[in-house]
């Protein structure tokens, strides 16, 4: 091996950077990663092994901005321990968290309850999940463990487009756009922020648009 040969660690992250919580309140583009835990008919969920909860096993990597290439990892709920058909407040956080996830990526509004925004809500399988782009609300969350600790970071909420900051943080449209409808009537009030950000997108192909969108 040459002797001239070297490792060049000026791109690595100051240690103060890399050990610190990213402040709770943070809202940041992120792309969402499933570990694979080899449950379910696709083995994307994980199986808990103290009780019968089971998740989605996430890491979420920033994509920009001053907290870029940091990793914030969350189990996203979809079975309680114990839950059998009862109140199961873990799966439903779970399913509020991947509705906004949706929402955020695909830049329908919350209250929209139109035939596209619905279908939007859809996934064939949590695979379609892999690799989405949405803003991510940054957490802070208590390590049980170690309870004087400074906790770790999760994802608290998934940021839709009726935020001020969405058109800004995800950028000039989501990554998978929804094709536009028919135009709403003028209200003669200014544009939201988000809203007047996104520029419109010409009519989507039916056999390039997304399953949700045709």
């Amino acid at each position: 091996m040459s002797g001239n040969f070297t490792h060049d660690f000026n791109g690595a992250e100051a240690q103060q950077d890399a050990f610190e919580p990213i402040p709770a309140g943070t809202l940041a583009k992120v792309r969402l990663t499933i570990r694979p835990g080899g449950v379910g008919p696709e083995g994307w969920v994980t199986q808990s092994r103290t009780s019968e909860a089971q998740y989605l096993n996430t890491e979420a990597v920033i994509v920009e901005g001053p907290h870029a290439r940091r990793r914030v990892y969350t189990r996203i709920g979809l079975r309680g321990k114990g839950a059998q058909g009862g109140d199961d407040t873990y799966a439903n956080r779970g399913r509020a968290l991947i509705r906004g996830i949706l929402e955020s990526a695909r830049g329908i509004a919350a209250k929209d309850s139109s035939d596209r925004a619905r279908a939007a809500r859809t996934i064939r399988g949590y695979g379609d999940l892999n690799g989405m782009e949405f803003v991510a609300r940054i957490g802070l969350e208590k390590d049980r463990d170690d309870p004087r600790g400074p906790g770790r970071n999760v994802i608290a909420a998934a940021i839709g487009p009726e935020h001020a900051d969405y058109a800004r943080l995800m950028g000039a449209a989501p990554a998978q756009p929804m094709p536009p409808g028919p135009a709403a009537p003028a209200t003669g009030g200014a544009a939201p922020p988000w809203a007047a950000a996104q520029p419109s997108q010409p009519p989507a192909a039916a056999g390039n648009a997304p399953f949700w969108a045709r």
